[in-house]
This record gives C-alpha cells, structure tokens and sequence, in this order.
C-alpha cells in the first residue's frame, strides 16, 4: 500500500516540526532487512522493538545531552527499478527502512556503534557491512527520499516523486515518534500562528485518445 495523503502530510512536515523544536532531523539511517536473520514480515515489529526498547532509552542516557526521541521512518521493499509484491516463504525480497531521526553531534559516533548492536539483537544475528549505511544530507533530499512510496496522484503536492515500493506487512510503511505526529504538529502550529491550507484532491489527468 502506498502512502496516502495523511501520512504523507505528517512526513512532510515532520522535519520543518523537528527543527522547530530544536531536534533536527540530521542522520539519515538506512536498515537492511534482507541482510540479516530478521523474516521481511517481522522487519517492521523489529524495528519497533529498536527504537522502543534501545533508542527511546538510549536518547535519555547521557544527562547533558538528554533529549526526546526524535525522528520519522518509511520502509519499502524495492531494488532498483524493482517493486517486490510478494512475500511468501522463498520469495525475493529488500525489506529496508529509511530513518530520518536526531542524533546530538557530541555522541554521532556513540549512536552508530550502538546502532549495529541493537540491529543485531532485534534481528537474531551479525551485520554484514551493507546492513546500515548513515549519512547526513540536506533534509529536503531525504524527505524526498523518505516520501518515495506516495500515491502518485499526491506526488506533486508534496515535492515527491512516487515510485512502486512493494508490499509491507506486519505494520504500518510509515510512522513518526510522537512528538512528531500529526496532533502534535496541528498544535505547535497552532502555537506558531501557521495556518496550512488543506491540499485538493488532485483532478484526474484527462483521458488522452487517438485520431481516428
């Protein structure tokens, strides 16, 4: 399933949330499923198990640098040009989750340490040296990149380009921590005297016939 308009929305101006509240969103953290242990239809609950069980509590272990867990995620099942439909026992797959989250610069290298560490205990298993690749972009590039999975009929609206990113099961293909949900955000814009104007349905582009 595509990303629709809602969560879309939400993704989208995450990062503009994040930077508001003094967490920007400033590592781009890539997680592949398909080279560990992990079952693609439980990479979702795995990953929830990371950022609940070892991230959230990670983010609060130094006191000078305490800060709320921060970030939004999307997975998608694609390599290359090729969207994978299916995933039935044998079946190829590239189960993998983008994440744009917060990391205090003082403790980068910390969290890339113990990033592998804890992809290995959710996974059942070592991390080759494709599993995790960070980078730090500029943020519109990885919301874009983020937002790859959209209907196409939003793509525009929200500066994407939709591309098929195959099936996910198990859980939701997008999701924010809390302080970046779509409550939160309606309120702190409300704090900030935004007013964002709600998107039209995009009009269907128009049946193209052929001379005759």
């Amino acid at each position: 399933m595509s990303i629709g308009q809602k969560g879309a929305q939400t993704l989208y101006h995450a990062f503009d949330l994040a930077q508001w509240l003094g967490l920007p969103l400033n590592t781009h953290v890539t997680i592949n499923f398909a080279n560990t242990k992990c079952c693609p239809s439980m990479a979702v609950k795995a990953f929830a198990r990371l950022r609940r069980d070892y991230h959230g509590k990670w983010c609060s272990r130094h006191p000078n640098l305490r800060h709320a867990a921060t970030g939004v995620h999307a997975f998608e099942n694609s390599r290359e040009e090729e969207a994978f439909v299916t995933m039935g026992e044998g079946d190829d797959h590239n189960v993998h989750v983008h994440w744009a989250v917060h990391v205090p610069p003082q403790l980068a290298m910390e969290f890339e340490h113990e990033l592998t560490r804890w992809v290995e205990i959710v996974t059942g298993g070592p991390c080759d040296e494709f599993t995790i690749k960070i980078t730090h972009r500029p943020q519109n590039i990885v919301r874009a990149y983020l937002l790859k999975g959209i209907q196409t009929m939003w793509a525009e609206t929200y500066k994407a380009i939709a591309q098929p990113q195959g099936l996910i099961v198990g859980g939701r293909r997008t999701g924010t921590t809390s302080n970046l949900s779509r409550t939160n955000r309606i309120e702190a814009d409300r704090t900030r005297g935004i007013r964002r104007r709600i998107p039209a349905r995009p009009r269907p582009m128009p049946a193209v016939h052929a001379a005759v």
